[in-house]
């Protein structure tokens, strides 16, 4: 009998460790809606980070994009940007993004988080979403969004079309490449994505979905004066904490 509960124990607490090393998703990268041209990228390079040299064109969209690449990540200042067309079926989302650059006045969240699938998640998943088809997208791609259309103001939450597994090869590769990967060098030496934690100024602008992204540990969430986007890289490890207000509405440790 003692080794029978014994063994149960065992599977009990491998099954349990098991599901902690699965989550259901996995953080891929989070965006912040900015100005045209994004000329808030000079903050970041200012914080000791690299620009990605590729420009991002959404194309369908109407809006474009630079990143700052990570290992397992990256950030995305995206924007509006007039030279790129928008298809009929995305001038709603257009005109969202457009609202969202001008966060400070519209109360739109500028703030958008983006997760990659891996072999639990859940189908379907406990809540409605909703999938974007866009030209700039791979054919046969879409991102399922977890923010219900009828929550336009609230925190982007989505999945990518991309496994992690696929895009942290991807990015290995990349990195020892000595010419691309220099984009992964930044000078002040953060290389790793490991943590984010959003603050909106009420409630309301969390859609259904955080409270399940919250409850398996993916992302933090807080109610607090003012949109922020709360970034931490290498789980801290320097002790560097850099404050990008008020030109982007985020804190960065690394």
């Amino acid at each position: 009998m003692r080794a029978c509960r014994l063994a149960a124990l065992f599977v009990a607490t491998m099954a349990s460790a098991f599901a902690a090393e699965s989550p259901p998703l996995i953080l891929s990268h989070s965006w912040i809606v900015v100005t045209t041209g994004a000329p808030e990228r000079k903050t970041l390079e200012k914080a000791g980070f690299r620009i990605a040299p590729t420009v991002n064109r959404h194309e369908g969209q109407g809006t474009a994009s630079v990143t700052i690449e990570f290992l397992n990540g990256f950030l995305e200042l995206i924007y509006p940007d007039s030279t790129v067309p928008v298809s009929p079926a995305l001038q709603a989302g257009a005109e969202k993004f457009r609202l969202k650059s001008a966060w400070r006045e519209t109360g739109y969240s500028p703030i958008g988080i983006v997760f990659d699938r891996t072999t639990s998640t859940p189908e379907p998943l406990p809540f409605a979403t909703w999938k974007i088809f866009a030209d700039w997208m791979e054919k046969g791609t879409f991102i399922e969004m977890m923010t219900p259309r009828e929550m336009p103001k609230a925190v982007s939450l989505s999945i990518s079309s991309h496994s992690a597994s696929t895009r942290e090869s991807e990015n290995d590769a990349l990195a020892r490449d000595p010419v691309k990967g220099a984009m992964f060098l930044h000078p002040n030496g953060a290389r790793r994505l490991t943590g984010l934690r959003v603050v909106a100024p009420n409630a309301d602008s969390f859609p259904p979905a955080a409270s399940y992204i919250a409850r398996h540990g993916l992302v933090k969430f807080d109610v607090g004066s003012r949109w922020l986007l709360d970034v931490t890289l290498d789980n801290g490890k320097q002790g560097v904490t850099k404050d990008l207000e008020p030109d982007l509405p985020m804190v960065i440790h690394y």
